[in-house]
């Protein structure tokens, strides 16, 4: 029986057996079960299931991508953290950009 406190768990990225079940599924869909590659472009990082990270792509979370598995993809901490950045950053120059053509 579980036991519930009156909270709920509304983060899009899911509860945290949700989450280990889906780094289990990138670990069997992208490498052997043990291990897989992150996808980054030159990266050749062997990731195991405590080294691995999900990447929301090809639809990125900024842009309303979801952790559904047909947008994922396996990458390392490393590279997971340094494209998010550099992907809002662009999104915000775009935006300013864009602003200041409509003034």
């Amino acid at each position: 029986m579980t036991v519930t406190r009156g909270t709920s768990n509304s983060n899009d990225r899911g509860s945290a057996a949700q989450r280990r079940v889906r780094k289990q599924w990138l670990l069997d869909t992208f490498g052997n079960g043990e291990h897989a590659y992150c996808c980054f472009l030159g990266c050749k990082e062997a990731l195991t299931f405590e080294t691995i990270t999900v990447d929301r792509f090809p639809i990125p979370g900024c842009e309303g991508g979801t952790y559904k598995r047909g947008n994922i993809r396996p990458m390392c901490g490393f590279h997971n953290s340094s494209t998010g950045a550099k992907l809002g950053a662009q999104r915000t120059k775009e935006k300013k950009e864009a602003e200041k053509k409509n003034v």
